[in-house]
């Protein structure tokens, strides 16, 4: 393949994974909207989907350069295991992250929801102020500020309490 075709399959791709980026982007738009979610959070799903995206775009088109799979494998793997290395002890950062774009998709609560999260000694009650990239933000009935990471969230059981069971509770205290 000449320089020329080589080039013009690199530009190729990077056409094709520049439209795939933004009709990712207006997939999670669309979804944000039918499932009311807020625009900070929408930002987080977006951006980490369009780094993931640009990534693969990268490694095609240093494929096609002529970059052999056996030398960008070495360079990746030699990658991979120093930031394994470096961030072992904060495994739970990419699974916080991976959580957080399945929580975006797939769980039924949105900010405003008053939740209770059963972790047997630790069972957090609270109204959901925000949904980060790493964590869901409460405020409890004290009006306290609790944390709790969005890994925890996906593995545990969640109670959205209905309003009207809020509204007689209110009413009672």
């Amino acid at each position: 393949m000449l320089i020329y075709e080589k080039i013009l399959v690199v530009v190729a791709i990077l056409v094709v994974m520049t439209l795939l980026r933004k009709a990712v982007a207006r997939f999670v738009s669309r979804k944000s909207v039918e499932k009311q979610v807020g625009a900070k959070r929408t930002l987080y799903v977006i951006k980490t989907l369009d780094l993931l995206l640009a990534g693969l775009g990268i490694l095609l088109a240093l494929s096609f350069l002529g970059i052999g799979m056996g030398d960008l494998g070495i360079f990746l793997g030699s990658m991979v295991a120093l930031l394994g290395v470096g961030l072992f002890a904060q495994w739970s950062i990419l699974s916080n992250v991976t959580a957080s774009i399945i929580v975006f998709f797939f769980f039924p609560y949105r900010i405003g929801d008053h939740v209770k999260i059963l972790d047997s000694e630790n069972t957090v009650e609270g109204t959901i102020q925000e949904i980060a990239l790493f964590h869901v933000i409460l405020s409890d009935k004290d009006h306290n500020t609790v944390t709790f990471p969005n890994s925890m969230v996906f593995q545990k059981a969640v109670v959205i309490q209905a309003q009207k069971v809020l509204d007689e509770e209110e009413e009672q205290g």
